[in-house]
């Protein structure tokens, strides 16, 4: 199918200057060029063996172009290295601004908080500013430095509208200071694995009448890897027999309790760590494999990994927190259960075994020309702001009605 052509359509720069959400980018890019958009990335650029989700023709790679990964410098120069290379990337991002001729500003992530809202006050009076809050809670309660930390809303504060995914979030962002009024929820959309379907092939074999559980993704503190450990060692004798165990994904935490607590409950048998990234072919073999997909979350909004997985229409037990708590329909998509409750994922996990729907297409929410259209109408807002304040940007989607606070 061809492209939309934008190229004649309003500009806006959307800002992910670490790339943290790259396919979420790629979506996002494709439905705001079906609403005429022209989407220009600030980015850095891409890794070695890394692929790239944004079209080439999209990305500008103008942040940490020589510091992204400075293994060269010794450890303790390498996060100041990397805070200086910011400002290099936001003086980039000023210039790229005046010289592409911007109308409207979209921040997904916000690196250095502080620092990004001097960024945004500086621009704000000739520049619509949307801000993207994908994580009320700071990176997920992962350790980071206080400056990543300090001032993490002060962003969104200072833009003209404000972007969350989910009810729970909005009402969270309302209560650290963000005017209500300018907070929109436009829903997550759907992704994909960027990888052509493997031929038919005789199916690897598995033990007769095991149940397989995964749980994927990278390996941090709010995945709740340690709860599901501590679940599968309360369940009965026979259904842990019945059942095995995934935990795949690179690690970015400490390990070696949770494998500990394996060993002391006697869990060695259940569980299979696949420690390490996995490749989209890799990820594609595992979700075939997966009979139930584990989200056992201390918290989150929205979870790419949940959007991932959506389509193969496979049985869910997730935590009721977020997105599970807001678009998970109980009995269809799986089972909720509450977070951070070891014995209410236990009983979670038992029944998975025995009474989960057959695997089929599940619901597929909003759809990415949707939600580039649901963005367009909070980029109207953004610009309406600007225009009262005596800017007179290039109306961007003068047809639509802004979205209400709240996602009415």
């Amino acid at each position: 199918m061809a492209q939309p052509d934008a190229s004649a359509g309003p500009s806006v720069l959307l800002v992910d200057p670490s790339l943290f959400t790259g396919p979420y980018d790629a979506g996002l890019t494709q439905g705001l060029e079906a609403a005429g958009v022209k989407c220009i990335w600030a980015v850095r650029p891409l890794r070695r063996g890394e692929r790239g989700d944004l079209p080439d023709r999209v990305s500008r790679p103008i942040f940490y172009r020589h510091v992204d990964r400075a293994d060269w410098l010794p450890a303790g120069l390498r996060s100041p290295a990397k805070a200086v290379a910011h400002l290099v990337g936001l003086a980039r991002l000023a210039a790229l601004v005046r010289r592409e001729r911007i109308d409207l500003i979209h921040l997904q992530w916000a690196v250095i908080p502080v620092v990004d809202a001097l960024f945004i006050r500086l621009l704000r009076r000739r520049s619509a500013i949307v801000v993207t809050v994908h994580d009320t809670l700071p990176y997920n309660g992962s350790p980071i430095s206080w400056l990543q930390k300090a001032g993490f809303f002060l962003p969104a504060q200072l833009a003209s509208q404000v972007i969350v995914h989910t009810r729970i979030a909005a009402e969270r962002v309302a209560a650290q200071g963000v005017d209500p009024a300018k907070i929109n929820i436009v829903p997550h959309g759907p992704l994909s694995l960027a990888v052509a379907p493997a031929p038919p092939t005789e199916p690897a074999p598995r033990p007769a009448g095991v149940t397989t559980f995964v749980l994927f993704g990278q390996l941090k503190a709010y995945k709740g890897v340690d709860i599901l450990v501590e679940a599968v060692g309360l369940m009965p004798q026979a259904l842990r027999k019945a059942s095995r165990f995934i935990v795949a994904g690179a690690v970015m935490m400490d390990m070696t309790p949770i494998e500990r607590r394996i060993a002391d409950l006697g869990l060695g048998a259940a569980f299979e760590l696949r420690y390490g990234r996995m490749s989209e072919p890799g990820l594609a073999a595992l979700f075939e494999e997966a009979d139930v997909f584990v989200f056992p979350y201390r918290d989150i909004d929205a979870s790419g990994a949940y959007y991932l997985v959506r389509p193969y229409g496979k049985w869910i037990v997730a935590s009721r927190v977020g997105v599970f708590a807001e678009d998970f329909v109980e009995g269809e998509d799986g089972a909720t259960v509450l977070p951070a409750d070891p014995h209410d994922l236990a009983q979670g996990l038992c029944a998975a075994l025995n009474d989960r729907a057959a695997p089929e297409s599940r619901r597929g929410g909003a759809n990415w020309t949707e939600i580039g259209t649901l963005t367009c109408r909070v980029y109207s807002r953004a610009e309406s702001n600007l225009t009262l304040k005596g800017a007179a940007p290039t109306p961007l989607l003068q047809a639509e009605h802004p979205i209400r606070s709240g996602g009415e």
